[in-house]
């Protein structure tokens, strides 16, 4: 498939990114494919806007420290991050290693808990595999509270081989066995309730003393020591298991397996998959580094590959707020004097909300997977109901209310003047040119026939007379919802 040096910087921002928006092409163009695959892995530059405490902190009112306040901090980050990769490749551990608010139920577990996944996502798979085995999150949704040598952990064993590294099948009723006694002495402790009388002072005695309110412990005491036999290799402890299983070569197969299957496209061939498994052995384990060798492969470059992915809700529901250019607007309210117990802005809790709402409507409510094995992808995405909560959604911050003389009125707000203006700027001389100028906008090149709805569409709200119209960006809000009934705006 012959593609241009720009269809391959879109490809890579739709693949390593949420999307393919004109002021991220901007940026990414002139570095070519190469230099662009460079800059979307390499996370130096990334710098979170504000800090996760900050979300659980109320003006006037007692601090509220559930998870699902946390997760609106990862929101803002996806919606305005410069290194987009770092964000999906955190969304792909949060679905690797899923957790539920609901089974965890505590909040500042969630909170380290995303901490966790997003500080490192790109690292060796060995590292992320040891911070997950000790994560206080992971443990409570596994009904772990202390592994002794009375009380070994089947369970926790059997869903780190299936779940976390090697796949269902691939191991014996022995291995589980001997590795529940490998694990043995690990539990966790919940210092939180114990740092104050109430929420407020809990958090900031959290910031004030830089400890964490949920932390893994290790007593070597209840540990059963001794050699024990996994997969015909002889380990003792934890740390033994995690770097066997790390560089397992069945490990190697089930990660990039499913890294594929989140970056490329479903079902991918066991050619394919060996192919990027040898790498990611070769690299000790570094996800980027599989990253960078998947971009290389011509697989990746297909026809099978480009466009054929369905949009995951993140990458459909930010994807849209990007397009918009919508993080001037977002950040507008941000504190200029911001520490970690400032509480957010309502504005901006409104806009992260609103996105977190339609995330949720349309089948990924973070922190809250379908099973301890994540979500269905894939076409798993697509449903009637989801289907329908797409096309409701048409940005965040895109219009504010005004009263003039006791009447109540809309104007585009900086997302949606960013979209009439970016069609004017192309000085579009016929419906189609207004069409082919909108679909640019949001990366979606249109059928026939999808096409001709749009033309349609602009045809009835006034013809080219409407880039002047007061209600060009109404217009253009109707035909997001159009656009959303074409399937090519549900793949990428």
């Amino acid at each position: 498939m012959a593609l241009t040096d720009r269809q391959k910087v879109a490809h890579l921002l739709r693949r390593f990114g949420f999307g393919a928006s004109l002021p991220e092409m901007e940026e990414y163009v002139p570095l070519g494919p190469d230099g662009a695959l460079s800059r979307l892995l390499d996370f130096s530059a990334s710098k979170d806007i504000g800090f996760v405490p900050q979300w659980a902190f109320k003006k006037d009112e007692e601090a509220e420290p559930g998870g699902y306040r946390f997760r609106l901090h990862w929101i803002l980050q996806m919606a305005v991050t410069k290194t987009p990769l770092k964000e999906k490749l955190a969304l792909f551990w949060h679905d690797h290693f899923a957790v539920n608010e609901e089974d965890v139920e505590h909040g500042i577990a969630m909170m380290d808990y995303l901490e966790t996944i997003r500080k490192n996502p790109g690292g060796k798979f060995k590292d992320i595999l040891t911070s997950m085995m000790t994560n206080v999150a992971l443990m409570r949704q596994l009904n772990v509270e202390m592994i002794s040598r009375a009380t070994p952990n089947e369970n926790f064993a059997r869903e780190l081989l299936e779940l976390y590294t090697l796949g269902e099948g691939n191991y014996t009723e022995k291995d589980i066995k001997e590795i529940a006694r490998a694990l043995t002495g690990h539990s966790h402790y919940d210092a939180f309730w114990r740092m104050g009388q109430e929420n407020t002072e809990r958090m900031n005695h959290i910031i004030k003393h830089d400890t964490p309110g949920v932390f893994a412990i290790y007593a070597d005491s209840v540990h059963i020591p001794g050699p024990k036999s996994v997969l015909g290799q002889t380990v003792e402890s934890s740390a033994d298991v995690v770097a066997m299983l790390s560089k397992h070569p069945q490990t190697a197969r089930y990660i990039c397996g499913k890294l594929w299957e989140w970056f490329a496209y479903s079902s991918p061939e066991p050619e394919t998959v060996e192919k990027l498994a040898k790498k990611f052995l070769a690299h000790d384990g570094s996800i980027l580094e599989t990253l960078r060798s998947m971009a290389k492969m011509d697989e990746f470059w297909s026809e099978k590959c480009v466009r054929n992915l369905v949009k995951n809700p993140v990458d459909y529901v930010v994807g849209i707020v990007r397009a918009q250019n919508s993080r001037e607007r977002i950040l507008r309210e941000f504190p200029k004097e911001n520490t970690k117990s400032t509480p957010i802005p309502e504005d901006i809790m409104g806009s992260t909300s609103a996105i977190m709402y339609y995330l949720s409507e349309c089948g990924m409510n973070l922190f809250f997977p379908q099973t301890v094995a994540g979500w269905d992808w894939g076409k798993g995405w697509i449903s009637t109901n989801t289907l329908i909560q797409r096309k409701r959604f048409t940005g965040v911050h895109t219009y504010y209310r005004v009263e003039n003389d006791g009447k109540e009125q809309w104007l585009p707000d900086l997302p949606m003047q960013y979209v009439t203006s970016e069609i004017k700027k192309r000085n579009p001389q016929s419906i189609e040119a207004i069409v082919a100028a909108f679909c640019t906008i949001y990366d979606c090149p249109l059928s026939i026939e999808q096409n001709a709805v749009l033309v349609k569409h602009f045809e009835k709200m006034g013809g080219v007379a409407v880039l002047e119209a007061g209600h060009f960006a109404w217009a253009c809000t109707l035909a997001l919802q159009l656009l959303g009934s074409a399937p090519e705006f549900h793949m990428c």
